[in-house]
């Protein structure tokens, strides 16, 4: 069958942090609704996908070019609200508990636990330039601001240009690695898009660019394309095909709230990350202080 000509052998990674079973089922979902890649079968430690021949991961820079946030925008439309989780799996994906705000916490509280780091210039960095005990304050703050009927469904979480691939020829755009979708808020997904304009995973230094970030026309620009896909709505109107400026304005407030959180959710990660694998090959420690410092600087 000429379908498999060319296929992906998944191996899988992080070890008893993703319940596999979950995750490939989760997985094998969305490739029926045409949002993954084909899934093609399950072995012990690992899967077959369908090879994406002619794609290629994005680099960040690609993420300033207006054709391709268009397409990313629709593709974000469509998992959001096309995608709806089997009746099987609603166990581990629960529409009414999105997973942000129990992981922001849990992740603080490990963060709070940490009492050596994987070497002493990592001690003397986090005790110099970590206050939790201030960021736990500014966690239940943004908390407070997210509108109480922000918009729930699956999402992919971990949109950063590694994990978006476009055609070398067509330009076509499709998403990958899934491994951390889940149940969310789906503005907290696209603030987390937006901050991986800046870079920091992509570089060993962890070091951000945040003259990166999209300026208010660029965002009002992805998220009319996003809005007028027709897929979905947000907390001040209902849907339509006809994205009035208000509607844009009001999901611009509703994803900065997020941003916000999304700094800290990955940098409360980044800092459990430094104590867990220590900073040699990436260092998470300045990553973490990035997120934190940009947060500041832009808090409401």
């Amino acid at each position: 069958n000429k379908d498999y000509d060319s296929v992906l052998v998944r191996i899988f990674g992080a070890e008893g942090m993703i319940d596999r079973d979950v995750e490939t089922s989760t997985f094998a979902a969305l490739s029926d609704c045409g949002i993954a890649p084909p899934y093609y079968g399950r072995f012990s430690n690992g899967r077959l996908e369908g090879w994406l021949d002619g794609y290629v991961p994005l680099k960040l820079t690609d993420l300033q070019v207006q054709e391709t946030n268009e397409a990313i925008a629709l593709n974000m439309a469509k998992l959001h609200s096309s995608f709806h989780v089997p009746d099987e799996l609603r166990k581990w994906h629960n529409q009414e508990e999105p997973g942000l705000w129990s992981q922001l916490f849990s992740w603080m509280e490990q963060a709070k636990g940490i009492t050596v780091y994987k070497n002493e210039l990592d001690n003397q960095r986090a005790k110099a330039l970590l206050d939790l005990n201030k960021l736990e304050k500014e966690l239940h703050k943004v908390k407070s601001g997210v509108p109480d009927d922000s918009q729930v469904g699956f999402c992919h979480n971990d949109l950063l240009p590694a994990n978006i691939m476009r055609h070398e020829n067509s330009g076509e755009v499709k998403l990958i690695d899934f491994e951390y979708g889940g149940v969310n808020f789906i503005a907290f997904d696209i603030a987390n898009h937006l901050n991986e304009y800046a870079g920091g995973p992509d570089n060993d230094a962890g070091q951000t660019n945040y003259d990166l970030f999209p300026s208010l026309e660029q965002q009002k620009h992805f998220i009319s394309t996003y809005v007028q896909a027709g897929l979905t709505s947000t907390s001040t109107s209902t849907t339509s095909t006809c994205a009035d400026e208000s509607k844009i304005e009001s999901f611009i407030q509703e994803v900065n709230i997020f941003v916000l959180a999304n700094h800290l959710y990955w940098g409360l990660w980044a800092v459990n990350q430094a104590a867990v694998e220590g900073t040699d090959e990436f260092d998470y420690l300045a990553y973490a202080v990035n997120r934190f410092n940009r947060y500041y600087e832009t808090k409401l």
